[in-house]
C-alpha cells in the first residue's frame, strides 16, 4: 500500500496559506522529524501525491521549493534525495519556523544563540567606537518598546529596529549584510508565547543597559550588557521550547 511508505499525517492540521504551502510544509515536516533522513530517496511524485491527496504537479512544485531551500536535491536516475541539515538554508524564514514548530534540538539552539551573541556583541562594540553612530536612535527604540507595553505600538517592530541599528551602525559592510538573516531569525524566535508582558518588561532594562554602555564608549561594559541581553533571550526561548516539549 502506497501510504505505508509515509509517516502519518493529519491531512495538514494547520490552517496554512495555500495547497502548495501545505504540501511544502508537510514534506519539510517529514524531513525535520526524521521520517526521511539524509541520503533517503523520497517516493516518486505520484506516490507522494496519492499519499497527500494532491496532484503530481503540486508535488513537483513543492519539491522545487524545498530544493531551493537546500533540503532536497533531484538527481537523474536516482530521484529526490534528502540532503544533510548542514546544507539547509537555516536562515530561510520558513526553514527556521519549521524547525521551531516541529522540533529543534538543544544543540541547534545553542549554536544559534552563540552566533547571535558573537555577531551582536561585535556590532555593539563597533557602534560604541563609531563617532558617526547616533545612540539617540537606539533610545527611541527603547522608548517605543516601553510604549508598546502600554498598548501603544508594536514591540516586535521596535525590538527588531533596535537590533537592525546595531548591525548597520557598526560601520561594517559584512555585519550589515546579515540584517536580512537577523530579521528571519527574529521572526522565528519572537513568537507570541515569548512576547509576553513578563518577558518584555524584564528585557527592556537590558536593552537600555546596552544603549547606556554604547553611549559611554566603554566596550567592556558594552560586551557585558549585550551578552546579558542575549543570554536572557536564550533562556526565554529555551523555557518556551521546553514548555512546548519541542527541544530534544
Amino acid at each position: 500500500m502506497i501510504r505505508d511508505k509515509f509517516p502519518d499525517t493529519g491531512r495538514f492540521p494547520r490552517p496554512v496559506r495555500s495547497l502548495h504551502a501545505e504540501v511544502v510544509e508537510e514534506i519539510a515536516r517529514w524531513l525535520i522529524v526524521g521520517d526521511f533522513t539524509e541520503g533517503d530517496v523520497l517516493p516518486n511524485e505520484q506516490e507522494v501525491g496519492q499519499a497527500l491527496g494532491v496532484s503530481r504537479t503540486v508535488v513537483r512544485e513543492a519539491v522545487r521549493t524545498l530544493v531551493a531551500k537546500g533540503m532536497l536535491q533531484v538527481r537523474r536516475r536516482t530521484g529526490t534525495v534528502v540532503l544533510s541539515e548542514d546544507e539547509w538554508n537555516i536562515f530561510d524564514t520558513e526553514v527556521l519556523a519549521w524547525r521551531f514548530r516541529y522540533g529543534v534540538s538543544n544543540d541547534f539552539l545553542e549554536e544559534l544563540f552563540k552566533f547571535r551573541a558573537g555577531t551582536e556583541t561585535i556590532a555593539a562594540e563597533l557602534c560604541a567606537t563609531n563617532p558617526d553612530f547616533d545612540v539617540a536612535e537606539l533610545r527611541d527604540c527603547c522608548d517605543a518598546m516601553e510604549r508598546a507595553l502600554d498598548g501603544q505600538g508594536d514591540w516586535f517592530e521596535a525590538d527588531l529596529r533596535f537590533h537592525r541599528l546595531l548591525l548597520t551602525g557598526a560601520g561594517n559592510r559584512f555585519l550589515a549584510h546579515i540584517v536580512p538573516m537577523l530579521e528571519n531569525l527574529f521572526d522565528a524566535l519572537l513568537s507570541p508565547d515569548v512576547l509576553i508582558e513578563e518577558n518584555m518588561r524584564r528585557t527592556l532594562p537590558r536593552h537600555r543597559a546596552v544603549v547606556d554602555a554604547i553611549a559611554s564608549g566603554n566596550t567592556t561594559q558594552v560586551r557585558e550588557a549585550m551578552l546579558l541581553l542575549v543570554s536572557e533571550a536564550r533562556e526565554d526561548t529555551l523555557r518556551r521550547i521546553g514548555d512546548a516539549g519541542g527541544a530534544e
